[in-house]
């Protein structure tokens, strides 16, 4: 048999994940119903805006407290497994996200709103670490980046749906009752979570509870220094997607439909996506991906203040979220650590994006405010641009 013949015959047997399918499902599972959720706020922003009369950089305020609550916590859940299981972990904290989403509906004033919101993003800071942990501890290297690709595709098709459910809810019954009918589906994948699933022995992840010392010895590794600073830059830009519809409602004078229909073009290109770019990351050198990723980025976001035709917008909003360098970047990680330092790297790398990510909607939305939207997707841009310093620094 010649040597084709003898890979095509190996490499079917590479199993694609070897601990438990149903829980690696059910992560990716409560990671789109999150997404399912959270997708439909930019919709609702308007409706929430005018009735508690919010400007800019309140409503920066309120995405930015509520990232920070989500995200700083990630460097150190990873602690409670010593006692809590990664299933149990992501299941509850999934759940009580839900719960404070449908509390949310039921204010009367912005700071209570607030206060819920900052609650459901603690709660929810489990599942981007602790899930991403339990998919690589239990994939195949030669499958991880496919695997991630579901895992961000899944939560993006949900976040796709969601503002076009989202805008028929609101002028149906208004934002507070489409809150907690977006809620509901991440409300009953936890449950099933926490009491239909069970795992294997042996299907979680080894990993140690955060130290100082385990993280700098992980962040001596070149590719984690240089992806833990790519994302560093990066979160400078996190929060601008949320403003989008604004944009297009405000600026463009579209309705509420338009924007929602534009928005979901965006979101939907974020489906497709990472299939592409996690298929290209387990089969070619992913350096140069990233790079070519996000310098396309940085021209699209760039061009939107350019555009104003609806159809020009839908192309360069579908490519927008088509260029997705996260599967990527997450692989290269994945790939460059040792399997129990898993949770602390991981940890530390959401940690970097939601904490540092929570300052940029307020960086933004101060810019749109004193400056105008066209400044804001200038900025956007340059901060994309200053991103691929780090990414050269990447080592195949």
């Amino acid at each position: 048999m010649d040597e084709r013949g003898d890979a095509s015959a190996v490499e079917p047997r590479d199993p694609v994940v070897s601990g438990s399918p149903l829980l690696l499902a059910m992560v990716i599972t409560l990671h789109a119903m999150n997404h399912m959720t959270g997708g439909a706020l930019p919709v609702l922003y308007p409706a929430i805006q005018d009735e508690f009369g919010l400007s800019y950089v309140e409503l920066g305020f309120l995405r930015s407290a509520s990232s920070f609550a989500s995200g700083f916590p990630q460097m150190f859940v990873g602690g409670f497994r010593r006692w809590i299981s990664g299933r149990v972990l992501i299941g509850l904290g999934n759940l009580l996200n839900a719960l404070m989403a449908m509390l949310s509906s039921l204010v009367g004033g912005f700071h209570q709103f607030l206060v819920l919101r900052v609650a459901g993003g603690l709660f929810g800071s489990p599942q981007h670490p602790i899930g991403t942990s339990i998919l690589t501890a239990n994939t195949h290297p030669s499958w991880r980046g496919r695997v991630f690709s579901i895992n961000l595709a899944a939560p993006t098709l949900a976040s796709t749906l969601s503002p076009l459910v989202a805008a028929w809810l609101l002028m149906s019954i208004g934002w507070r009752r489409s809150l907690v009918v977006m809620a509901v589906p991440a409300l009953l994948a936890s449950l099933v979570t926490l009491f239909f699933v069970r795992e294997q022995a042996d299907s979680e992840a080894k990993t140690r509870s955060f130290s100082l010392k385990g993280l700098k010895m992980a962040l001596g590794n070149r590719n984690v220094m240089a992806i833990s600073s790519l994302r560093t830059v990066m979160a400078f830009r996190m929060g601008v997607r949320a403003f989008i519809p604004l944009y297009f409602i405000d600026a463009l004078g579209m309705s509420t439909a338009l924007s929602s229909t534009l928005y979901s073009i965006m979101i939907f290109g974020g489906v497709v996506g990472p299939f592409f770019w996690g298929y290209l990351s387990d089969r070619m050198a992913r350096k140069p991906l990233v790079i070519g990723v996000l310098a396309a980025q940085g021209v699209l976001f760039y061009s939107l203040q350019l555009l104003r035709a609806p159809l020009i917008l839908a192309a360069v909003l579908f490519l927008i979220g088509f260029m997705s360098q996260t599967v990527i970047m997450q692989s290269i990680l994945a790939d460059s650590i040792e399997r129990q330092h898993l949770d602390q790297v991981f940890g530390f790398y959401y940690t970097l994006g939601f904490t540092l990510g929570s300052v940029s909607s307020v960086i933004f939305a101060y810019v749109v405010e004193t400056l105008g939207f066209a400044y804001g997707f200038t900025y956007i841009a340059a901060v994309t641009a200053v991103s691929l310093v780090p990414a050269l620094f990447i080592r195949e």
